[in-house]
């Protein structure tokens, strides 16, 4: 038999731990004597190993004690749990990446440029998406033009995609939209997607035009953030009054339909 200090040494556990998993039940000791020495059993080594090694994989202690009622269950437990933290370990290595990738972008010097648009009608179909699956998300455009073109419309120059907050901070909206000579008088159906339609008043745009390349996957790739930053400062210098809930990114193609830039455009009141 073992005291809990030499248990310990042998375990690889620490007194302390050893006592808290005692008092939780996790791994009793064998015997407690009459002055109160806990004694532990060599068989006990095995379980204080298998204590360790959970708990240096991360689970939570109501976990451990899970695993060890269910020992079959060990495997498919730490999986789960593996495939878990390589997941927060990705979201947080994109996130450290869109980090200094702005940080980048914030000390380029962006060429905001201001144009009059006439009024512009549009049809686009609207996409709900969680905040970090924008990158994954299936654009809708192609499927979206084929409706159009089969309708009898015209399209009238190039897409843009807009955001729009919803309750839910973590969801945004997402409306892939094409401009059209006119709107549609019988409404365009896509099977399994929200349609809308409307059209974009007469107005001021402050943009900035940002080149894609091969690499480019989505707008923060291209700095968006900053150059949204030098829009809004441009405005601020200037007195001129932004409509922040009418942000566009446009594509611009050329002749043969590849992308070369994005536009991204606010609007002016």
């Amino acid at each position: 038999m073992m005291r809990i200090g030499e248990f310990a040494l042998a375990s690889g556990l620490t007194v302390k731990a050893l006592r808290h998993y005692g008092d939780i039940d996790l791994l009793k000791p064998a015997d407690v004597t009459t002055n109160g020495y806990r004694i532990y059993s060599p068989t006990q080594l095995r379980q204080a190993a298998t204590i360790r090694a959970l708990r240096n994989v991360g689970l939570s202690l109501d976990t451990v004690a899970e695993v060890l009622n269910n020992p079959d269950r060990i495997d498919s437990v730490v999986g789960r749990h593996r495939a878990l933290v390589a997941h927060e370990r990705a979201r947080q290595d994109a996130d450290a990446a869109q980090g200094s990738s702005l940080i980048d972008s914030l000390g380029l010097d962006y060429t905001v440029r201001r144009r009059a648009m006439p009024a512009q009608p549009w049809v686009g179909v609207l996409v709900q998406i969680h905040n970090r699956e924008l990158e994954e998300v299936d654009s809708p455009l192609a499927t979206l033009q084929t409706a159009l073109v089969e309708a009898g419309h015209t399209i009238a120059g190039p897409w843009w995609t807009t955001l729009r907050q919803t309750a839910d901070a973590e969801v945004v909206d997402v409306v892939f939209c094409w401009p059209t000579t006119h709107l549609p008088v019988e409404p365009i159906r896509i099977a399994g997607a929200v349609v809308e339609s409307g059209t974009l008043p007469a107005c001021g745009e402050l943009f900035v035009t940002l080149e894609t390349s091969d690499d480019d996957s989505d707008l923060d790739d291209l700095g968006g953030e900053a150059a949204h930053i030098a829009i809004v400062e441009r405005a601020h210098r200037e007195g001129l009054n932004l409509v922040h809930g009418n942000v566009r990114q446009i594509g611009v193609l050329t002749e043969d339909g590849t992308p070369e830039a994005i536009e991204l455009v606010i609007a002016l009141e």
